[in-house]
């Protein structure tokens, strides 16, 4: 039986928003996501919480599944790579089998402050289109499109009889496009549509745009 293709969208010439969480761009060939957030189970379990296991499989699944699809030749971690400390041996061992495949840019989050002793981190990451930050402080981007994580956008559909569903969300702005969790666990903050903001919803089998807000006359 074969599996589903997973959705994806051009969002701009040569740049692909897939539905597993990640922009990939074709012509400079990196593959980018935020808020992995690895090991969040191994710290809740650190306090007591039993709980499973399946939010790091699910990111180590599709995590290698986007570098066999895409083959990129750069992995760009747009910072909180691990929840806390206790998932820091675990994550080294995920980031060493990347690194045999592409090289691998790991950005600072504000999660990742005791990563920086073991592992090799920066704080921003620039081609000449896009600077890479984490988002939660001021970079200057010399007029480049940031492209950050750290606000794990989501939006909430709803079908008018009273259900409705929250998903991941790529927020899309004319200076700042903004990637949802990688986190399995970031349940994620429904985010508003601006009058510049197209927002796309990924869920498990389309990617849904939701068109900027125009202003009131």
């Amino acid at each position: 039986m074969s599996l589903p293709v997973p959705p994806r969208v051009e969002i701009a010439q040569d740049i692909f928003l897939d539905g597993r969480l990640a922009l990939f761009h074709r012509r400079e060939n990196w593959l980018a996501l935020a808020d992995l957030h690895f090991g969040f189970e191994l710290s809740q379990r650190a306090a007591g919480r039993l709980v499973p296991f399946w939010g790091m499989k699910s990111a180590m699944e599709r995590l290698s599944h986007l570098l066999a699809d895409y083959k990129p030749e750069r992995l760009i971690i747009v910072g909180d790579l691990v929840h806390d400390q206790a998932a820091t041996e675990v994550l080294r061992a995920l980031l060493s089998r990347v690194a045999a495949q592409c090289e691998v840019i790991a950005i600072a989050g504000n999660h990742d402050r005791k990563l920086r002793s073991c592992i090799p981190l920066v704080d921003s990451f620039s081609t000449p289109e896009f600077e890479f930050h984490h988002g939660n402080c001021h970079r200057d981007t010399a007029g480049r499109i940031s492209i950050v994580g750290h606000f794990h956008p989501a939006a909430m559909l709803r079908d008018g009889a009273g259900l409705h569903l929250k998903f991941p969300a790529f927020v899309q702005e004319a200076h700042c496009w903004i990637l949802p969790a990688f986190s399995s666990w970031a349940a994620g903050t429904v985010w508003e549509t601006g009058e510049e903001a197209r927002i796309w919803v990924c869920t498990p089998h389309r990617i849904l745009s939701l068109e900027p807000r125009e202003s009131a006359a």
